[in-house]
């Protein structure tokens, strides 16, 4: 038996403590169109490889939540990146978002409100 992958997000302005609640309450979560260097109008749920990662100072690590799942991610992009788009196995876009089950790991950004 192998070990499930973890992925993780960080907290950020789309990524709030009220989001997070929302993900551990329905164990999904949700990803719309990208916005930035890889703009596209597809939805896509956005994340990276592995645990959150440690804050400059190595002793805190960032704020966010970590989460497993089963759904296969998007091929061939950049290393770290991880996206979940179209309409597949595990994968389903609706109301303008891709969505996707998760198991969540992990929440440290709960008591950010």
């Amino acid at each position: 038996m192998t070990e499930e992958q973890i992925y993780h997000r960080k907290k950020s302005d789309s990524q709030t403590a009220a989001v997070a609640r929302l993900q551990i309450e329905t164990q999904e979560i949700w990803g719309g169109p990208c916005r930035n260097f890889m703009y596209s109008d597809i939805p896509k749920v956005k994340a990276y490889l592995n645990k959150l990662p440690m804050k400059k100072d190595l002793v805190t690590q960032e704020r966010g939540i970590e989460f497993t799942t089963k759904a296969e991610p998007d091929r061939g992009l950049p290393r770290g990146l991880i996206l979940w788009s179209g309409n597949r196995e595990g994968v389903i876009t609706e109301d303008e978002y891709a969505k996707i089950k998760v198991e969540i790991k992990f929440c440290n950004q709960l008591d950010d409100d």
